[in-house]
């Protein structure tokens, strides 16, 4: 697994727990790996959940190496030309049958749906970064774009609003 901008390694860690033969790459900033590497290595699994240092946007992702790829909870800091290019590297990455996921708070299609959470996010990042929340419509047309075939995205009911939107190569 691929795990883009995983910083802390959490979802990473978790996933391998629970699934005995994977293992995660986590592609993370240079200013993150080493406080996140130490995290790995206290839950006991630097064996299989391993950071590398590097820029999802600028880096080679290589090529049919990984089963799985997610990105959670960083999109929103990307413009649209970006997540476009970052889609067709990440097709590229996968191996076929491979699984793409975009772990997000997602902002409706159309407003006045009583969409606080989408709302008050593409606000917020729309003045601390370069973009802002993304509807799901918009991260599926990402993916298509790139050769994807949709699959049904899953909400947390926990988390109220964000969603790990899935496709397949």
């Amino acid at each position: 697994m691929l795990d883009i901008g995983g910083s802390h390694g959490l979802y990473s860690i978790e996933l391998c727990r629970k699934n005995p033969a994977l293992s995660s790459t986590i592609l993370e900033l240079p200013g993150a790996v080493d406080e996140a590497s130490a995290i790995a290595a206290r839950e006991g699994m630097s064996d299989r959940v391993k950071h590398r240092s590097g820029n999802a946007l600028t880096d080679d992702l290589g090529e049919a190496l990984y089963d799985l790829v997610v990105i959670n909870n960083v999109v929103h800091h990307f413009t649209v030309p970006q997540n476009n290019e970052l889609a067709r590297r990440i097709h590229r990455a996968l191996k076929p049958g491979g699984l793409y996921g975009i772990g997000e708070f997602i902002r409706r299609d159309t407003p006045r749906t009583g969409d606080v959470i989408g709302a008050m996010g593409s606000l917020y990042f729309a003045l601390t970064s370069a973009s802002g929340t993304w509807s799901e419509a918009e991260i599926r047309g990402w993916q298509k774009q790139a050769g994807f075939k949709t699959e049904k995205a899953m909400a947390l009911m926990s988390l109220p609003g964000w969603k790990m939107v899935l496709a397949r190569k």
